[in-house]
């Protein structure tokens, strides 16, 4: 701790707060002052005078949270206040996860997936770069800052189309230089989402060219290829693709989906060990919730048959031979969805368009129907064209708490910043949009002590703020970056559920980005102080 000056004038002074420095080591009692955007001293500080001071007592001073995985580079286009995001004390998002990324997509019908997103908000894409994108985001007003990842797949799509094939050698050069221009314009790495097309369609050789294109500066994030029957091979896969691109890797959202696989995080988090004990830079992220939500096709559907735009999908459906085949392989891969109770675990998320379904069971609207469960998923994805996505409660508590105690372990939400009112209210989302961080700090912290809050912040500010090179923000120091959340130990909990997810999480004060409020004693302010944070 350092001793701020007597005399000295700050815009704001935080007093009397428990300070956690984001490095991991215990709180201590202090104040903290801020001059502008930067903090200006931390210690007992004798100002005499500041703008803003704030009672601190009784209250928890971190660094602004590093939500290191989201796919807000969506609700962006239409929404910078992130109400979700800056609710639960996040100051920084990264976004361009699981090979999405908006910044390299075109308004043309090739992303039809894009322009759907962006419909109900009446957002367009009027971009054509990845640097245009950026400037956008950030000349619209953000709350908070911006950390942009590339997205593999959207470049596939945006080169080589939506056919499940190799890039030829002068598509593959065209993503190369295409990445190369989006690391000037900022990135931070690459993303791949390895059991989403296109992004699917690519294989090891390929990902480690287009990871080489963001070397030596940038990292490789990736949603890997398998995280349930055939996670450890996934894993593998990753660690070689970094390994031959040399670059640093970040596993996405690290699970075991499927009871049968729960415990293969403890093989896996084995392999990272001896991955980093060898030399590579390897780590990974978690958000502490039993359930994932993606695309009902992607959860249930062979990769070969969601191949293509929504017309190709919907022919295969249609088809009885390719029909047939699709269900024959859907059971082989999972034997026990010839059960009904098996699908009990399965609701819908979003499904604009038909709200009677939203937050169901598919066990229980198959029956509802008349159809085996399997008959029903085929046909709504059919009548919805793939855009319907559900939660899957597949996780199990134990690897929660493994992954989570991981020291290379950051916190991500995987979620997209949304806001409690307006058109994003109707749709089930996952409730880590709005829980993630007090989740952990509530549940997993103060009741269940699998971290202690130390542990706990470090993961969600001085780590992540490492693993992306964010070398003045994520902890507490003088000449950093003034990104602070203060909040109540004692209160702060996650309310979002998944039957009501639209819920502000408790126990958050103040969030403080770039010096300056953008929460207030728990309520939005109309400050839009963030920045898109470029690599360059």
């Amino acid at each position: 701790m350092t001793n701020g000056a007597t005399g000295e004038v700050y815009d704001i002074v935080i007093r009397g707060g428990t300070v956690f420095n984001g490095a991991g080591d215990p709180g201590e009692r202090a104040d903290v002052a801020i001059r502008g955007d930067r903090i200006a001293a931390v210690g007992e500080i004798d100002a005499e005078a500041a703008g803003t001071v704030i009672d601190a007592s009784g209250l928890s001073v971190a660094p602004g949270f590093i939500d290191i995985h989201t796919h807000s580079d969506i609700s962006l286009c239409y929404d910078g206040r992130q109400t979700s995001s800056i609710g639960m004390g996040v100051t920084t998002q990264v976004v361009g996860n699981c090979a999405l990324s908006m910044g390299w997509a075109l308004d043309t019908d090739r992303f039809a997936f894009e322009r759907r997103w962006l419909a109900p908000y009446r957002a367009r894409i009027t971009w054509s770069s990845f640097g245009e994108y950026l400037d956008q985001v950030e000349a619209r007003g953000i709350a908070g800052n911006v950390v942009p990842l590339a997205g593999l797949g959207t470049l596939r799509k945006r080169i080589v189309g939506l056919d499940a094939r190799p890039p030829s050698a002068d598509e593959l050069l065209a993503m190369q230089r295409e990445i190369e221009k989006a690391m000037e314009a900022g990135a931070w790495g690459v993303s791949s989402g390895l059991e989403y097309p296109p992004s699917s369609f690519s294989q090891s050789d390929e990902l480690v060219e287009l990871c080489r294109a963001a070397a030596p500066d940038g990292i490789y994030a990736t949603h890997m290829r398998n995280e349930g029957d055939k996670l450890v091979e996934a894993v593998q896969e990753a660690l070689d693709v970094a390994g031959r691109a040399g670059v640093p890797l970040q596993i996405s959202h690290h699970k075991a989906e499927g009871r049968r696989n729960w415990g293969k995080v403890r093989t896996t988090l084995d392999m990272v060990d001896r991955a980093r004990a060898g030399g590579m830079d390897v780590q990974l992220d978690q958000y502490p919730y039993t359930a994932f939500m993606t695309a009902l096709s992607v959860q249930t559907m062979p990769s070969w048959a969601i191949a293509g735009g929504s017309a190709d999908i919907a022919a295969r459906i249609t088809d009885p031979l390719q029909r047939a085949a699709i269900e024959a392989e859907m059971l082989a891969v999972h034997p026990d969805w010839a059960d009904a109770s098996a699908w009990t675990t399965i609701r819908i998320g979003v499904c604009r368009g038909k709200p009677e379904v939203l937050g169901r069971t598919i066990a229980e609207l198959a029956e509802e129907a008349g159809k085996s469960p399997i008959d029903f998923v085929l046909d709504l994805v059919l009548e919805t064209g793939g855009y319907v996505s559900a939660i899957n409660f597949s996780m199990g508590e134990e690897d929660i708490a493994t992954v989570m105690r991981y020291p290379w372990t950051s916190v991500g939400s995987d979620g997209v910043g949304t806001n409690p009112v307006g058109p994003a209210s109707a749709d089930r989302i996952h409730p880590r949009a709005y829980g993630t961080f007090p989740r952990v700090l509530g549940r997993y912290v103060r009741e269940l002590g699998v971290l202690s809050i130390a542990e706990a912040i470090q993961k969600m500010s001085g780590l992540p703020a490492a693993r992306l090179g964010l070398v003045d923000r994520g902890e507490i120091r003088p000449g950093f970056f003034a990104d602070i959340t203060i909040f109540d130990p004692a209160t702060i909990e996650d309310r979002a559920t998944f039957e009501a997810p639209h819920q502000l999480a408790a126990g958050i004060e103040w969030v403080i980005v770039n010096g300056r409020p953008a929460l207030d004693r728990g309520v939005e302010t109309s400050g839009l102080t963030g920045r898109v944070l470029r690599r360059t």
